[in-house]
């Protein structure tokens, strides 16, 4: 035996369990006045590999991580079962015209990108539903350099001082 009578036992059960309903009681209270945040008006579109493609070769993918932001008033539910629709969109039309860079086989021409998933979304569920188009993260396959030779600038410190290359 552990050394609590039952009576004790039974009484520090009900403190337990009393304990962990009180944040299912507070929440329950808050939806009830209102005070509830309002949802996310944002939905998360699953990462995607676009294709770089240059003279018609495929030279790199670029996996995009996008967030869209909702309009007022337009549930996120809307994407609800098009995400997958969306996504195979946006690569056909990488296909059609490349969001290539002019500079770098690395990254996606953003404006570009963005102006796309917004006729693509605009085809879907509507004009208007889709207020913003963020491009999160964007990450290369393989690190292909540009045969313009345009780098950006890089810094390397040394020992406390900035050196330019």
């Amino acid at each position: 035996m552990t050394g609590f009578s039952i009576p004790t036992r039974r009484a520090l059960l009900g403190l337990m369990l009393l304990a962990s309903a009180s944040p299912a009681w507070a929440n329950s209270e808050k939806k009830k006045e209102g005070e509830g945040a309002p949802p996310d008006p944002t939905v998360r579109i699953q990462p995607f590999a676009v294709p770089i493609i240059d003279g018609g070769k495929l030279v790199n993918y670029v996996f995009v991580n996008l967030t869209l932001r909702m309009a007022t008033d337009v549930p996120v539910t809307v994407l609800a079962n098009q995400e997958p629709i969306l996504r195979d969109a946006i690569v056909r039309a990488a296909h059609r015209t490349p969001f290539t860079k002019s500079d770098s086989y690395n990254e996606v021409d953003s404006a570009k990108l963005q102006a796309a998933v917004l006729k693509e979304v605009a085809a879907l569920v509507g004009k208007g539903k889709v207020a913003s188009v963020e491009i999160s993260k964007q990450i290369p396959r393989k690190q292909v350099p540009h045969p313009s030779g345009v780098r950006r600038p890089s810094m390397i410190v040394q020992m406390g001082s900035v050196v330019r290359p």
